[in-house]
Order: structure tokens, then C-alpha cells, then sequence
């Protein structure tokens, strides 16, 4: 009896390493209070989807731009104002691209490298395949005369 269960707490110590692998890993999000209305419903569907789990934090572009410059862990902002461009300019982030207009150009950046790009690359192929969310939402988009890049 002791021989199949010594084996069997072998066999399933041999497993523990790939049992954490199986975890999605969680996309850490930043956003606008002025953004968030519009980006919570496409990553609560994104989740839906695809499985993947997502954090979005939401607060004030400016001191949420000055949460990252300290060095909060985020792999993408969504900022209401030219908080994206500015991080940006600091040498932080990729520079900032143009997802939609309302009042004024709305702005992300991708704050991460490596494995962690890959899944901020993900969400925003999905929020380009999804963008006439953001239309409902009451937004303007890049391609639409007047948002521009």
C-alpha cells in the first residue's frame, strides 16, 4: 500500500512546476476616469473571449501617469490627456498611439517588454477588432475626420 501512494506523491510533485503555467497571466490596465466607461465593457468582453484576465485600475490620467513614473506596475495606460505622450517623453513606454477621440485625442501606451508586450499586444488587437464599441460609447474614431493620429 505504501508503494503506490509513494509513488503517486512522486508523480504529482513531478506536476507541481507546470500546474502554475497553466495560469493565464493578468494584463495590468491603467485608465482614465474619463476612459473607463468605455474600456470596461471591451475588457469585460475580452475576458469572456478569451480567457485571459485583466486588472484596470482607473483614476486620474495625471496622477496615474505619476503612479507609473514611480514605477506602478502597468503594462498599458489609457490616459484622457497627453498623460501617454508625456510618459513617453521621460523614456517611458512606447510612444503614444491615438484610439479614440472625444473632447480630445485619447491616448495609450505600452509600458512593457517581453512576454508581458505580447499580452498588451493582444488587448489592443482585440480593441481595434472591437472598435465600434467605442463608437457607442460615444467616441470618435482614428480613421474619422477630425481624430486623426
Amino acid at each position: 500500500m505504501r508503494r503506490p501512494l509513494a509513488l503517486l506523491c512522486l508523480c504529482l510533485l513531478a506536476l507541481l512546476p507546470t500546474l502554475g503555467q497553466a495560469t493565464p497571466d493578468v494584463l495590468r490596465v491603467a485608465s482614465g476616469n474619463e476612459s473607463m466607461p468605455a474600456l470596461a465593457p471591451l475588457v469585460d468582453q475580452y475576458q469572456a473571449d478569451t480567457g485571459n484576465k485583466v486588472l484596470l485600475i482607473q483614476g486620474d490620467s495625471a496622477n496615474l501617469a505619476t503612479e507609473i513614473a514611480q514605477g506602478a506596475a502597468f503594462d498599458l495606460f489609457f490616459s484622457d490627456d497627453g498623460s501617454a505622450r508625456q510618459l513617453n517623453a521621460q523614456g517611458l513606454g512606447e510612444p503614444a498611439q491615438t484610439y479614440a477621440c472625444k473632447t480630445q485625442p485619447r491616448q495609450y501606451t505600452v509600458l512593457v517588454q517581453g512576454p508581458r508586450h505580447v499580452l498588451a499586444e493582444r488587448f489592443l488587437a482585440y480593441l481595434r477588432a472591437h472598435r465600434e464599441t467605442l463608437r457607442q460609447a460615444g467616441y470618435q474614431l482614428p480613421s474619422d475626420p477630425g481624430c486623426g493620429p
